[in-house]
């Protein structure tokens, strides 16, 4: 019986450590006074050309009880690339695999991103925006993958369809774009 007692607890341990592994955070603080975490960014999609490069990194936090989806979107390019500007009708759709979709709702004041103008090689162009996971959403991230989704700005619609796997000689692990929800929504507990 001591013996069945000990392999639980090491199997429960193994499993805690298990479910953990995956979140790795920027910030992170848990007190009894306030919580605040923030996973790295993941890079979930790339499009390479000759003229334009556009590189979209999705990141998870959580204040308090609030929950949200960090998204930055830089774009490098020959001509100044466009600044993405978000207000309180931008949001971000996602078709999820099982025909389902999720909304989040842009969270914040009225916001651009920069510009960076450079002669010597691409000028870039970087925008950041924090969008709320409400509980409906969140449920529905959690049951099926993620294939496309939609940036709706102050001025325009961007469309992205996500790749299966990111996987190339710059990146050292594949990552799972249609797979980030799945794997990291539970960082945020």
């Amino acid at each position: 019986m001591k013996f069945l007692l000990s392999l639980f607890i090491l199997c429960s341990s193994l499993i805690g450590l298990a479910q953990t592994e995956d979140c790795s955070y920027k910030i992170q603080i848990d007190t009894d006074e306030e919580t605040f975490k923030l996973t790295n960014e993941e890079l979930t999609e790339f499009l390479v050309g000759r003229d334009r490069n556009v590189f979209i990194y999705f990141s998870l936090m959580r204040e308090d009880a609030v929950k949200s989806l960090v998204m930055q979107v830089s774009v490098n390019a020959k001509e100044i690339p466009p600044i993405l500007c978000f207000n309180k009708d931008s949001r971000v759709s996602f078709k999820l695999e099982d025909g389902s979709f999720a909304s989040l709702r842009y969270l914040g004041e009225v916001t651009c991103g920069r510009q960076v103008e450079n002669s010597e090689t691409l000028n870039n162009s970087t925008s950041e925006a924090a969008f709320l996971l409400d509980d409906a959403s969140e449920k529905r991230l959690l049951q099926s993958k993620i294939t496309s989704m939609r940036i709706t700005t102050m001025k325009t619609n961007f469309d992205v369809t996500f790749q299966d796997v990111l996987s190339n000689a710059q990146i050292e692990n594949p990552i799972y774009p249609k797979e980030f929800f799945l794997k990291y929504l539970k960082c945020l507990e």
